[in-house]
């Protein structure tokens, strides 16, 4: 049987010792997103992941070489999708599975699941923060990213839930957060009329593509806000 926590010895816990390079991220799973958007799905789902790309490619860009995704569907999983995308032409960029908890993977189904495991294969430590469920279980795992990064990349589309725990944690600990606030979404209308072609965008190598041709557009988009 295929395995999402890997054995300890087969980590590269470099990460630990580099946290100026750390950054983490923090987001929403996909349905909140789909919560009475003012576009398809499709188009929201597009939206958010090309905001996304620019601002993870930014971090980068930045002096970001680790990324912390905490595994969660949403976000996490479209972000894990993008740097599995970048690693394979940045040979410094590493990943970091944070897993909330044993056993995760089983809430997962089709293609989000052989995502979640392609993620965790191509990631340089998986590690696993609760040994089993609980309602807290997501929170210490939020803390433990937080606890090794120097920036948190926050996309946000309600102000509740381990997301906003996340963010409010990273100002009471003086970590700089970046956020991208879709909780309106008539902000996204000037981008997507600019550039008709992020919601036709379905691949992550089309997504930095764009990103690499409009490398400033996160700070224009009116969308970012960074602390």
């Amino acid at each position: 049987m295929q395995k999402l926590i890997r054995d300890a010895d087969l980590n590269d816990m470099s990460f630990l010792q580099h946290r100026d390079k750390t950054v983490c991220f923090t987001g929403h799973r996909t349905e909140k997103f789909l919560d009475k958007p003012l576009y398809s799905d499709k188009v929201t789902i597009c939206g958010v992941k090309t905001l996304l790309t620019l601002m993870t490619a930014d971090a980068y860009d930045r002096g970001a070489r680790y990324f912390i995704t905490g595994m969660a569907r949403g976000v996490d999983l479209w972000a894990g999708e993008l740097l599995l995308y970048m690693k394979r032409f940045l040979p410094d960029l590493h990943i970091i599975a944070a897993v909330p908890h044993k056993g995760h993977e089983y809430s997962f189904r089709g293609s989000e699941k052989e995502l979640l495991f392609s993620v965790a294969e191509a990631s340089d430590a998986v590690v696993c923060t609760s040994e089993s469920f609980s309602k807290w279980c997501f929170l210490v795992r939020n803390d433990y990213m937080l606890r090794y990064s120097s920036a948190v990349l926050g996309v946000i589309h309600e102000n509740e839930g381990g997301t906003a725990y996340t963010l409010r944690k990273a100002a009471q600990l003086s970590i700089p957060r970046r956020i991208i606030d879709v909780r309106d979404y008539r902000y996204m209308i000037p981008m997507l009329e600019r550039f008709p072609e992020t919601y036709r965008m379905t691949m992550a190598s089309q997504r930095y593509a764009f990103w690499e041709k409009n490398p400033r557009l996160l700070y224009q988009c009116g969308l970012f806000k960074e602390d």
